[in-house]
């Protein structure tokens, strides 16, 4: 098996959709039906290494060098594409299976509800679509659920965006990412919800100041919104933040990698026994929480005045 290989974030990717075109009218591969290759990608969840695993147990985290256990392991994937070898950015066009894949979009799930977990029983570490035929390179896609996606009625919408607990609300959207642990310090929960924030027209408590919100309302209040409330509400236009992290894995080969998602690189240098006062437990992605700061760090997101740098959380193996 090789070392695992850390890529760093490359920023404003562009994305090249498929073309309609005959082959000889485009640089852009044709993606017929009668023209594909079966792709499907391999994941795997880890802790610094260690492969993930909800009746485990994992030490030397953080910045304390905290003990954790996990509570939840869930990220949503979009916009996916293959590097040809004539360096092209090629659409994965996804299987529409009904479950764990929507349109670009794919839910990846490592926690199955045994042990410490409290998520959901069914797990999913793949990703299935096709390209057309060719020799691939690299890999790149999007931490997070699309803004025509992002913001709907999670009671009607199709799955994998029917999961209730990776929902806020209509204005904020999805959690992109449920990340959740318990800690040495933080016995009861330290929560990084993934998701984005101030939106436009919107009361979402993601965009409260934290002196004005009690501990536990910044975090709940997105789970008890009434209906009718400006929250409840679609944006108009793009939030502020979006916090959707573009990765690219440009030494990917499909047919003997596997993308590791390493929750202790992603919380490395994070103090995950103590929180700021007067916020929810950990990161929920408000831009004054500085809980947030060395997550979104490692993520290759900005964060308040930091910039964005080489994002930490994915690999391959």
């Amino acid at each position: 098996m090789k070392p695992t290989k850390m890529i760093p974030f490359l920023l404003g990717a562009s994305v090249l959709g498929a073309c309609n075109t005959p082959p000889s009218a485009s640089s852009q591969p044709s993606t017929s039906p009668a023209a594909t290759q079966e792709i499907r990608i391999q994941f795997k969840g880890e802790v610094n290494g260690q492969a993930f695993n909800c009746n485990s147990s994992y030490s030397g985290l953080g910045s304390t060098g905290s003990t954790i256990k996990p509570l939840d392991f869930r990220f949503y994937l979009s916009d996916l594409h293959l590097i040809n070898s004539q360096g092209q950015e090629v659409p994965l066009q996804l299987d529409q299976d009904g479950k764990w894949q929507l349109k670009n979009l794919a839910l990846l799930d490592f926690e199955n509800k045994t042990g410490s977990c409290d998520g959901t029983p069914e797990t999913n570490f793949e990703i299935k679509g096709k390209v057309p035929p060719g020799t691939y390179k690299g890999l790149k896609f999007d931490l997070g659920v699309p803004f025509e996606m992002n913001h709907q009625d999670v009671n009607t919408a199709p799955s994998p965006l029917n999961q209730t607990s990776l929902f806020w609300v209509w204005r904020a959207g999805y959690k992109f990412a449920r990340l959740d642990i318990s800690s040495t310090g933080q016995p009861t929960g330290w929560f990084l919800h993934l998701g984005s924030t101030e939106c436009p027209e919107s009361l979402d408590p993601t965009s409260m100041p934290m002196s004005s919100a009690s501990p536990m309302m910044h975090a709940m209040k997105i789970m008890h919104t009434p209906a009718g409330s400006a929250e409840s509400q679609p944006p108009t236009e793009q939030c502020k933040n979006p916090n959707r992290p573009s990765i690219s894995l440009p030494d990917f080969d499909p047919a003997q990698d596997t993308v590791v998602a390493d929750l202790g690189k992603l919380l490395a240098q994070s103090n995950l026994d103590q929180n700021q006062p007067e916020s929810a437990a950990g990161c929920m992605s408000a831009p004054d929480d500085s809980d947030c700061t060395q997550v979104f760090k490692n993520l290759g997101l900005p964060f308040g005045t930091q910039a964005a740098g080489p994002q930490q959380f994915f690999g391959l193996k």
